[in-house]
């Protein structure tokens, strides 16, 4: 996919394939495809400096119980785990840091652990979920 095609179109479908494979919880799916639609979003919109067209590899792989998203893409850099929490028990008014945020909290809380790293010019991010058998029914 590139940061110029319609995310749900391309990486949705993989998604749903990828979930009846593996016989996932119409549930997990949605959880699945949340996160990578987030994810995506904010590297499509914040991500790049120029209008040119950029790849951004997605691979979804499952060992046992642990499932491993890996997102690839040559934007600027940007480690999720140095993104500020969002101020949720400040009100809005009263918030020092500009609205946003959530959609990053929300990828943060629904993955078991998430590794960042920058080589070779691409950002390299790897979340990892475990999997309960009552989570994929």
């Amino acid at each position: 996919m590139t940061n110029k095609e319609q995310c749900f179109s391309c990486f949705r479908p993989e998604v749903e394939d990828f979930g009846m494979r593996h016989k996932f919880s119409p549930k997990l799916v949605f959880h699945l495809t949340l996160i990578l639609d987030e994810l995506i979003t904010n590297i499509i919109n914040y991500g790049y400096a120029d209008f040119d067209e950029h790849p951004i590899n997605v691979g979804l792989s499952l060992n046992g119980d642990t499932l491993t998203i890996r997102i690839e893409d040559d934007s600027e850099p940007f480690n999720i785990l140095e993104a500020p929490e969002p101020e949720l028990d400040v009100p809005l008014e009263d918030r020092e840091r500009p609205i946003g945020g959530m959609g990053i909290h929300l990828v943060k809380n629904m993955v078991k652990n998430i590794d960042y790293k920058r080589e070779d010019g691409k950002n390299i991010l790897t979340l990892t979920k475990n999997l309960s058998k009552d989570c994929r029914f």
